[in-house]
């Protein structure tokens, strides 16, 4: 429960701030594309860039996960399709971590 809330503040300040300097340009040209992402990943700070969209995507995937996870428990199914569920679940993470842990680290 207590991670739940922490996990969401800091993935609202993440992606405050992600928004603010990825996608507010200060210089006109560079707006929302992809080479201005490209630009960013492979810039002087592209380490640092990396780490933030590393921290938000784990941190989105678990939050997320657990919080449908929990969901699931209430509805109280018999232990066979809750395992099947947490086996669903655990699989669409994986698969979606590394897609997105590919996708960044391409860069």
């Amino acid at each position: 429960w207590l991670f739940q809330r922490i996990s969401g503040l800091v993935l609202v300040l993440l992606v405050i701030f992600h928004y603010f300097m990825m996608h507010i340009p200060v210089d006109p040209p560079r707006g929302h594309s992809y080479h201005a992402v490209y630009e960013a990943l492979t810039g002087p700070y592209g380490p640092w860039w990396k780490m933030l969209d590393l921290t938000m995507l784990t941190l989105a995937l678990w939050h997320g996960l657990y919080g449908t996870w929990a969901v699931i428990r209430d509805f109280q199914l018999r232990p066979v399709r809750n395992l099947l569920l947490l086996g669903a679940l655990m699989m669409a993470g994986l698969a979606f971590g590394i897609m997105g842990f590919a996708t960044i680290l391409a860069f």
